[in-house]
C-alpha cells in the first residue's frame, strides 16, 4: 500500500513541477509578446529600425539575437577606403 502512496506522491510532485514550468513559460512568452507588439507599433508609426531594435535589446537582450546574427551575417562587408598615398605606391 505504501508503494501506491509513493507513486501518487511522486506523480503529484512531477505534475506540479511541470505545471509550474508551463506557467513560467507562459509568463515569459506573454512578456516577449508585449515587447514585440510595442516594437511593431513603433515601426508602423515611423520610428526607425535602429532605435526600435535598441529598445528591444534593452528590454530583452536575447529576444531577437538570432535575427540580428542572421542580419549581420547577410550584410555585405563595409567598403574600406584606401588612403591615396598608399594607393599610388
Amino acid at each position: 500500500m505504501s508503494d501506491g502512496r509513493e507513486l501518487e506522491g511522486s506523480l503529484l510532485a512531477e505534475i506540479n513541477r511541470r505545471m509550474k514550468q508551463i506557467s513560467e513559460t507562459q509568463h515569459e512568452l506573454a512578456r516577449q509578446h508585449r515587447i514585440l507588439t510595442r516594437a511593431a507599433t513603433q515601426l508602423r508609426t515611423g520610428k526607425g529600425a535602429e532605435p526600435v531594435l535598441a529598445e528591444i535589446r534593452e528590454q530583452d537582450a536575447g529576444l531577437l539575437r538570432d535575427y540580428c546574427d542572421l542580419h549581420v551575417t547577410l550584410m555585405p562587408p563595409p567598403l574600406r577606403l584606401v588612403p591615396r598615398a598608399a594607393a599610388s605606391s
